[in-house]
């Protein structure tokens, strides 16, 4: 049996969701983790359950010189062009965490290389692996709802996801992430073009920092807080009794007060969405919901009938508007983060080593289109404009 060998470039929480998976996987062989904090590296190994050794570095630029089969990279959104394209040069498998980059330059930069040295890309939207997204694809891509007329969508993100991008060092800042829409929905851009089977011509979108605003009445720090019951107040539970980060840990800024600690990302938006043909989308980012409805909803309607479901639920509903028959499907994954997805996309990157003509869904072209429309609807919501996409003969996006 031949073992495939993959390095990961970062060792942040997102590569454990792929190391995971490669832990049992004889397959594969994690050769090298790169990565400039060494506790990462170890809480990597830890909360994966790898058992067998692996080489460390501090610069990435050290697994240039291994043999690879294949390349995770988990960085920081805005190193990604600077990380990715060297390994594309090389002929190396690239599994590239989402978003793609987080402007529309780097973006084509990694693209154009891709089509150059034609190694494929396999960009990190691990929805499209889950049994809930699948159903919704193979409904209405069977014709079951006819010609979609409308698709209603959004991103309900709960306490951990909304404290995850208003606190974590990187995260809350646009020039690193690319903001909350790039960072948290790029998912739902991605989804929408996928199951809509067409590009997005138009975007209109507003939105704001709506809820966690400075408060001059609350402290700086949780720790000199006297709401008990705040839902952002952190547990502690990754620090031991001298301060110091546990093992498998990973560090944050949980202990800053969600509203005064210092950020630029928005905790809301709304977008509306023409795509050339004809479907009409919109999608909804709200952060600190909670309760019955939250997570993730879909509404797709057709001129033959609905698709519908909440994936927090693990079940879809399709409606026949001619019979009047109304069916639901059990699309409960298997355990792994994403609804099931974590495990099935990473497994994609082995099936790309093993097979030199399989092209995944999640590709590059994929991965440019997603950040466009995140990148159109800032710009729509910044200048309170719609912006208009135009296409040249490669597919590569200008914006009016």
């Amino acid at each position: 049996m031949k073992k495939y060998k993959v390095g990961f470039v970062g060792a942040g929480e997102r590569s454990v969701c792929y190391a995971k998976a490669y832990a049992s996987c004889p397959e594969i062989e994690i050769a090298a983790v790169a990565d400039i904090n060494p506790h990462h590296r170890r809480a990597m190994a830890v909360q994966s359950g790898l058992t067998t050794a692996f080489a460390e570095h501090d610069d990435w630029r050290e697994l240039l010189r291994y043999d690879l089969d294949g390349v995770v990279i988990t960085t920081p959104n805005h190193l990604h062009r600077e990380m990715a394209i060297p390994f594309i040069e090389k002929g190396v498998t690239v599994a590239l965490e989402k978003p793609m980059t987080t402007t529309m330059g780097d973006s084509e930069a990694i693209l154009d290389a891709a089509r150059q040295h034609q190694v494929r890309l396999l960009i990190g939207f691990v929805l499209r692996s889950t049994p809930f997204y699948r159903k919704i694809h193979e409904l209405i891509s069977s014709g079951a709802i006819g010609r979609v007329v409308a698709v209603e969508t959004n991103e309900l993100a709960g306490r951990g996801e909304s404290s995850t991008i208003s606190r974590r060092p990187w995260r809350r800042y646009e020039r690193f992430s690319g903001g909350s829409l790039m960072e948290k929905s790029c998912h739902d851009m991605d989804l929408l073009n996928w199951l809509t089977g067409s590009r997005p011509v138009a975007v209109n979108s507003f939105g704001g920092s709506l809820v966690f605003n400075p408060n001059p009445l609350l402290p700086d720090h949780c720790a000199d807080c006297d709401r008990k019951d705040c839902a952002y107040r952190p547990d502690g539970e990754e620090l031991d009794a001298a301060g110091n980060l546990r093992p498998g840990c990973y560090e944050s800024d949980a202990h800053c007060c969600i509203y005064n600690v210092d950020k630029d990302v928005v905790d809301n938006q709304n977008l509306n969405i023409q795509y050339a043909n004809g479907t009409v989308a919109t999608f909804l980012m709200s952060f600190n919901c909670a309760g019955p409805m939250a997570t993730r909803n879909f509404h797709a309607i057709g001129q033959k009938g609905r698709v519908w479901g909440n994936f927090e639920a693990h079940e879809v509903f399709h409606y026949d508007n001619l019979s009047g028959k109304l069916s639901r499907f059990d699309t409960a994954g298997d355990g792994t983060g994403h609804g099931g997805g974590d495990a099935n996309h990473a497994r994609e990157l082995l099936h790309m080593m093993q097979d030199p003509a399989y092209l995944p869904a999640q590709d590059a072209y994929s991965g440019y289109l997603g950040n466009a429309i995140c990148l159109a609807a800032d710009m729509s919501r910044r200048e309170q404009r719609q912006v208009k996409f135009r296409y040249d003969a490669r597919g590569v996006v200008s914006f009016d």
